[in-house]
């Protein structure tokens, strides 16, 4: 039987190869870098498309009701016969009461659509219409819900706002975080206000503003999904920053931080990463 020996290799070699392995470990992190770049500008990129294809519709009437196919097949039809090529794709309700979102089609931008509006605006009753444009927004917590409760009166609490803070220029009324349901069990509760530009709402971001005869810290919004999972308690709709639960490990449900799990298998000892 023939005997393997294993070749050693010199100290220039082995020198050759760490340097090698140091330039491909550093081009990989390069490459991981430029991917993260990547995706974050495509991100931004489908999200500037995303609201170039939406336009927002302030309704007149604040009963009307939502028949997303009629008014779609609607708009649609009265564009056809007017012979222009353009698609509207759905018609949803937005966050707001009387407002809709009409999404066209992806080879379409909304200047199109809102330059023929004559055409089909008469299918809604409608009070405005505008682009989907990106508005930045602060929070108020612990507002007094029985003072301004009504719809009508969240309309007024921008008239307070106005009026005893006159750095602040809100471009639209407040709307609640919470539900109708929700605010009728509660006395106290949260409430959007809308700056139009980032600049604009990060001067205030933090500040004291006077409603009321009461004053209310802005404090940053915080738009979470309900998909989002906190990595502290391992409940969701918020995130690990904003949470004040006890720690609760992802692998044994006990009170620790998930970085902190010792892996009890085989008493291997081994700290989660």
């Amino acid at each position: 039987m023939k005997q393997r020996f294993a070749s050693k290799l010199t100290y220039a070699q082995k020198a050759a190869q760490s340097a090698n392995a140091n330039i491909k470990a550093n081009a990989n992190a390069k490459v991981s870098e430029w991917n993260l770049v990547i995706k974050k500008l495509s991100s931004k990129s489908q999200e500037i498309l995303y609201r170039e294809r939406r336009l927002i519709i302030t309704l007149k009437n604040e009963n009307w009701i939502l028949q997303t196919m009629k008014m779609r097949n609607a708009v649609n039809n009265a564009l056809k016969k007017a012979k222009f090529d353009i698609i509207v794709a759905t018609v949803t309700k937005t966050q707001r009461d009387n407002n809709i979102a009409l999404m066209i089609s992806e080879k379409y931008i909304t200047k199109a659509l809102l330059e023929q509006r004559d055409i089909w605006k008469h299918i809604f009753e409608v009070k405005s219409i505008k682009k989907n444009e990106k508005w930045y927004k602060i929070v108020i917590h612990s507002l007094k819900i029985n003072i301004f409760n009504m719809k009508i009166e969240i309309k007024y609490l921008r008239i307070e706002l106005k009026k005893y803070n006159s750095e602040l220029k809100l471009i639209i009324n407040s709307i609640w975080l919470s539900k109708d349901e929700n605010r009728a069990r509660k006395n106290h509760a949260s409430t959007i206000l809308t700056f139009k530009t980032e600049v604009e709402a990060q001067k205030h971001l933090k500040k004291w503003v006077l409603a009321a005869k009461s004053t209310y810290q802005m404090i940053e919004y915080q738009n979470y999904r309900s998909s989002d999972q906190c990595q502290r308690c391992q409940t969701f709709k918020h995130l690990q920053n904003k949470c004040n639960k006890s720690s609760r490990c992802l692998f044994c449900e006990r009170n620790h931080l998930t970085w902190k799990h010792k892996c009890l298998l085989f008493t291997c000892d081994i700290k989660v990463l």
